[in-house]
Parts: C-alpha cells; structure tokens; sequence
C-alpha cells in the first residue's frame, strides 16, 4: 500500500470531491486538545493538519506517522521552522511499539484495512494511549444511503488500483472500537452524514 503516486494531488482531490466537508470535520475536535499534550498522528498525509493544530493550541509536541515517503516529505516542507523541533516524522508503516500519547489523530486511515487487520491496528493504537488520553477518529459511515454505497464503491475501487489499499469495502471501525472498550464521548457529523469525526477514551 502506497499512496506516493497519489500525493502530489490528493489534497486537491479530496476537496474537489468533499468541498470543505472533509478539511472542517477534521479541525472540529482540535480545539479540545488540551494544552502540552503528546500528540501522535498516524496516517497524517501532506501535513495541513500539523499548522491547523498549533493555529488553536502552539503549546503541544506532535510524532507524525506516515508510510507514503512523498506524503511525510510534503508535510515536513510545511512546516516552520520554528515549530520543527515540535514534531517528530516517522516514515513507517508499522504502529508504534513505545510511547505514550495524551492525543491520537487517526484521520481517514482506519478506512484503509480489513477488518481482521484493523482489530490487532486499533488494539496497539489504544496501548499507546495515556489512561485519561484522546482519541480523534475521523472517516467515512455508511448510512445505509444508495449514494453513500456507491461512492464508497467507487473510492474503493480508485484507491485500491492507485494506491493498493488492503480494505475493498469500509470496515465497521466504529463497533470494534467499541468492541476493544473505547468509549464515544461525542460526535459530529459532515457531508449529509457520510462524514463522522468523534472522540473517543478509555
């Protein structure tokens, strides 16, 4: 799975497709980050997330996961250089075996595996949590909508010959979290609904 291909334009895709939907579902939640968090993002693209973090709180340090080489290079040019010593870049696919987060950011990434794959992902996510800590999960629901199905179909279909994601159909991320003891704390909704930004704990 590699979405190098695919980076230099796919910001501009998302948008051209999702509007504002998918950059204000995104930001929805930062505010409640709380000041000097450890923040880890995973899966975090091209980087627009790190400046829309330290806009609402400059007092976080932040370790950015990401497995696209041409992904993690974009977000590391955005950065300033004042702000650089705040963030860590990590160019791997694996999830991190230490560390202790009082923030995670998972960002239309846990989309991207089957749901056998994603039971063991979620389960290492939260053991890098910190026991009162945070997790930011946005991604697409399927509402049940024809739309909604078709679209997904149509995403899958794209990312799987662009990018060779694992998933060919979107996993039901919300009830493992569950199912592995993570508690919704509150949710908003974007695109008609196709959108959920949450948060979650322990």
């Amino acid at each position: 799975m590699s979405f190098d291909s695919i980076a230099p334009v796919y910001d501009s895709l998302s948008r051209m497709v999702y509007g504002k939907s998918i950059v204000a579902a995104q930001n929805h939640f930062l505010k409640y980050i709380p000041e000097g968090s450890h923040i880890l993002i995973v899966g975090g693209g091209t980087g627009w997330i790190i400046d829309a973090i330290f806009e609402v709180n400059r007092t976080c340090s932040i370790v950015y996961l990401e497995a696209s080489q041409k992904m993690l290079q974009k977000a590391q040019a955005r950065v300033d250089a004042d702000d650089q010593p705040r963030v860590k870049f990590l160019f791997q696919s694996e999830m991190p075996s230490e560390g202790s987060y009082d923030v995670i950011i998972t960002n239309f990434f846990l989309d991207l595996f089957p749901p056998h794959k994603l039971v063991s992902i979620l389960h290492q996510l939260k053991d890098r949590m910190k026991h009162d800590g945070r997790w930011i999960v946005t991604d697409f629901v399927d509402g049940g909508k024809l739309w909604q199905r078709l679209l997904l179909q149509l995403m899958y279909w794209f990312f799987k010959r662009i990018s060779k994601i694992e998933a060919t159909t979107l996993p039901p991320w919300s009830l493992l979290l569950a199912e592995d003891g993570m508690q919704k704390v509150e949710e908003k909704h974007f695109y008609v609904g196709f959108i959920e930004t949450a948060i979650y704990q322990k």
